[in-house]
């Protein structure tokens, strides 16, 4: 299976994006917290992700004569390549943006259902569009500033005086008049 596929199932993105945006957790932690998810089908995803080496075993505790696992991600084996991006049909794209799009929403929904309006900026809630008119050459640096100031910010281990957000990101070339199709401006 390819790393996008296993990578961006609704239900595997969730549990990886548990694991990075916390602590370690066991099967039964992330059954908590995801809620809707069955255990069965927790554990069918999690074998696949540890097969896969997306997450790993970090610690082992005997509960009740059996072994209980905890769970983190293989951060260094998160990255999809970007020859199995470049080699990815156009459907295949389709399909990895829709299940993208769908952890978003349903994060936003959960979100603005648990939430008061009052709470959102002040918790950093937000969404917006900006067409950005940009050279190629001012397109890669500002790309290369945003990357630096997230891995900047990524580097923060978690704490009680930290919250944690999530940065979901989107670039789509828009196509004006007068280009051709495998140009985009």
């Amino acid at each position: 299976m390819k790393k996008a596929d296993l990578l961006l199932h609704p239900v595997r993105m969730r549990i990886v994006q548990q694991l990075l945006t916390g602590k370690p957790r066991t099967i039964l932690e992330l059954v908590e917290i995801l809620g809707d998810v069955p255990q069965a089908t927790l554990y069918r995803h999690m074998k696949l992700l540890h097969e896969a080496n997306l997450i790993e075993v970090v610690e082992t505790h005997k509960v009740q004569g059996r072994e209980e696992r905890v769970y983190s991600v293989a951060k260094e084996n998160l990255m999809i390549s970007e020859n199995e991006l470049n080699t990815a049909s156009q459907e295949e794209h389709v399909r990895y943006f829709t299940a993208y799009h769908a952890n978003l929403l349903q994060l936003a929904t959960s979100y603005i259902m648990q939430t008061s309006p009052e709470r959102y900026q002040e918790d950093g809630f937000g969404y917006s569009y900006a067409p950005l008119h940009l050279t190629d050459e001012e397109f890669q640096e500002f790309i290369q500033s945003i990357n630096q100031l997230v891995q900047k910010a990524a580097q923060h281990e978690p704490s009680t005086e930290r919250k944690t957000r999530l940065l979901a990101s989107m670039l789509i070339p828009q196509m004006t008049q007068g280009q051709d199709e495998g140009e985009s401006q």
